[in-house]
């Protein structure tokens, strides 16, 4: 009966052609939920997807995040062990040229919240990004925090520890990252409520900047868009 040791030779290897071989066979392994995920070295397995990832290879490394999904999918909690192998090698795909390899980023990050872990477990391993060199991570990183608030509610993670990242990010040199980090204070907004006002009145952000956040706050509030768990 097959395991996922049969695939540990040419998940492990470096040869484009074996790899791309190696992710039809796979990913049709994994689809069927009879199969086994029993392996020899889970590490080593774990360590070559993260290679597939980093790949300058574009189908590789999209290769790479579509296995991982699937695998993190079947394994469930059990893949909070490797959540920390596979992580640098996901964030990095946060910087990618292509839209569609940061967007399969984007959702592989949100599989390893849940099931995998939980969301102040991944966030926890990944504040360094809010300060990346590449503008395109600071803006993925900024994008996935709204989408968790979004999907998990802004109670599953320690804001007050995320909240100061997200305000330096207002003086971005990069105008897309500074748009995404008003956005992402909207967020919070819209789950929290006027708390987040008082709060950010005493961060030091500069009056333009609170200005145009606290206007995004008033549209939010307009909106009629707030939720149950914001306090008013």
């Amino acid at each position: 009966m097959a395991t996922l040791t049969d695939f540990l030779p040419n998940v492990t290897t470096q040869d484009t052609k074996k790899r791309q071989q190696c992710y039809e066979t796979l990913s049709r392994y994994l689809s069927d939920p009879r199969s086994s995920l029993e392996c020899d070295d889970n590490d080593a397995f774990m360590t070559g997807l993260a290679a597939w990832v980093t790949c300058s290879n574009f189908k590789i490394s999209m290769n790479g995040l579509e296995i991982l999904s699937l695998i993190i999918d079947r394994m469930g909690e059990d893949f909070r062990n490797y959540v920390t192998t596979v992580l640098p090698a996901i964030v990095d795909r946060l910087g990618d040229s292509k839209d569609q390899v940061r967007e399969l980023a984007q959702q592989v990050l949100l599989k390893l919240m849940m099931p995998a872990s939980n969301p102040q477990y991944v966030f926890e391993r990944m504040m360094n990004t809010f300060t990346h060199k590449l503008w395109h991570v600071r803006e993925g990183v900024l994008l996935c925090l709204q989408q968790t608030i979004n999907r998990y509610g802004a109670r599953c993670l320690t804001l007050s520890k995320i909240v100061p990242s997200i305000c330096k990010l207002l003086e971005d040199p990069t105008p897309q990252v500074r748009e995404e980090a008003v956005n992402t204070l909207a967020e919070i907004y819209r789950h929290v409520g006027e708390k987040v006002r008082t709060d950010l009145s005493k961060k030091g952000i500069s009056q333009q900047r609170l200005t145009q956040v606290f206007a995004k706050f008033d549209e939010v509030k307009m909106s009629g868009n707030m939720l149950a768990t914001a306090d008013l």
